[in-house]
């Protein structure tokens, strides 16, 4: 073979126009399917976006409302505090009205006692004025839950009484008020002063060889 032959080997180039046609039509299929399925995949993802979208506008509203009722109840709690403040000074301020207006009665019947003239009948005037009052004082702290501790002749309580002195006597079978220096009052279920008393003990027994003597 001569080198001539060699060229026309190598540099041959048919002719025919369809030549490699099959590899064109055998490739524009499947552009097409992979085109058709990037565009399906950015439909999807168009379509996913919108929803997320829709959901985070969903949110975005909810959230508001939520933020905006948290505030309105805020400000409602805040105004009941002011106001149950304000009502309990108020309340702190103005509590003895009633209680001191129902002592003014007490101070009507003082001045009358104390307009009496001197003698016999003024001094019984005066004595049972201050019956009087002193009944209806009593009435006035029994009404707003101040009561008398009953001690005469009650067993010693310590959480209520309170020894100024002791004597021994006959009649206790053991520690006994048997006298009152000043009345114990109770308010509602709490002490409001204890009673000062004193307290009667049983005598010590008396030592028999002491008593031959």
């Amino acid at each position: 073979m001569s080198v001539d032959d060699n060229k026309l080997d190598i540099s041959y180039v048919p002719d025919d126009p369809d030549f490699g046609q099959d590899e064109r039509v055998q490739k524009k299929p499947i552009e097409k399917k992979v085109e058709h399925k990037k565009k399906a995949q950015v439909r999807k993802s168009t379509a996913k976006l919108k929803v997320q979208e829709k959901i985070i506008e969903k949110l975005t509203i909810e959230r508001d409302e939520f933020k905006d009722k948290f505030l309105r109840n805020m400000a409602e709690i805040d105004n009941f505090r002011k106001r149950v403040k304000k009502e309990k000074e108020e309340h702190q301020k103005y509590a003895l009205g009633d209680f001191l207006k129902e002592l003014l009665v007490i101070t009507d019947n003082l001045e009358r006692a104390l307009k009496v003239k001197n003698g016999e009948s003024a001094e019984n005037s005066i004595y049972s004025g201050v019956e009087m009052i002193y009944r209806q004082f009593m009435e006035i702290l029994s009404k707003n839950g101040v009561m008398e501790i009953e001690a005469m002749n009650k067993p010693f309580d310590p959480n209520i009484h309170q020894a100024l002195s002791k004597e021994e006597v006959d009649f206790v079978s053991g520690p006994t008020i048997v006298e009152v220096y000043q009345k114990g009052f109770m308010y509602n279920d709490k002490l409001l002063r204890p009673t000062l008393a004193k307290v009667g003990i049983q005598p010590e027994p008396v030592n028999q060889t002491d008593t031959q003597e």
